[in-house]
């Protein structure tokens, strides 16, 4: 897809490199891609149900919170209503394993384009370029 809006971050073992629809994990010491990957993004919510499991749009984010040693992988989905911003914080410092999963609604006409993630010591924040009507 294009643009590619490519995306990373490190962690305390791993790189995550999130390229538009597909991530990878690797070994920050050897370059190894982890098994299993890449995958596309839509997989991080396997089992949530709606958009942010049906859709694989793009816009991805991917951070890593060295003070709670988390992952946070977000896109968005677009190409059905309502639009959705999709959130995985991971369980563990292991971007391999489990996460919770959120979808934050923008409703039927308010497209959420954009995404920028900041991650603070109290929160995770997000901001948008936000379009009425999808337009």
């Amino acid at each position: 897809a294009a643009p590619p809006d490519t995306n990373g971050a490190v962690g305390a073992t791993q790189y995550v490199q999130w390229v538009n629809e597909s991530f990878a994990v690797f070994n920050k010491s050897t370059g190894a891609i982890a098994a299993g990957f890449p995958k596309a993004g839509n997989t991080l919510w396997t089992g949530f149900g709606g958009g942010c499991e049906t859709n694989n749009d793009g816009d991805p984010i991917v951070q890593y919170d060295k003070a709670a040693n988390r992952w946070i992988m977000t896109q968005f989905s677009v190409s059905t209503t309502p639009y959705l911003q999709c959130v995985a914080v991971s369980t563990t410092s292991d971007a391999t394993g489990a996460y919770n999963r959120y979808a934050f609604s923008y409703g039927n006409t308010q497209f959420p384009d954009y995404p920028k993630l900041g991650v603070w010591p109290d929160a995770y924040y997000i901001s948008f370029n936000i379009f009425n009507n999808g337009s």
